[in-house]
């Protein structure tokens, strides 16, 4: 399905800053705060529910997995605490970015001047 937006300027400015920021281009950008405000919509915030009880009991569901001895209900259990862990980790420690960045910059730049 496809549907043309028409944004406010700020807002088109803001996306081009960070796209370039970020390395990524301005429709990417977009289908992750759809994707996160739709999810949000579905899944309340959950990182305060993340603890060492969780961490252990994931590893032990992972431990299982491994082994073949995982119930279908296990299973479950185990995709909604990677949900969260991965929600966890990404805001106490979120991938880095800094070298791509410095890399779209650059080539960025190289484009440019080369027009």
């Amino acid at each position: 399905m496809k549907h043309e937006v028409a944004l406010p300027a700020d807002v088109e400015r803001h996306l081009s800053e960070r796209a370039i920021r970020t390395g990524q281009d301005v429709v990417h950008l977009i289908r992750i705060a759809v994707a996160q405000f739709i999810d949000a919509e579905i899944r309340p915030a959950s990182i305060a529910d993340w603890s060492e009880e969780s961490q252990a009991r994931r590893c032990e569901l992972i431990d299982k997995e491994i082994a073949g001895t995982a119930t279908v209900i296990e299973r479950q259990e185990l995709r909604e605490l990677d949900r969260l862990a991965n929600e966890y980790f990404d805001t106490v420690a979120p991938p880095p970015l800094e070298g791509a960045r410095r890399l779209h910059q650059q080539l960025t730049q190289y484009r440019d001047s080369r027009d």
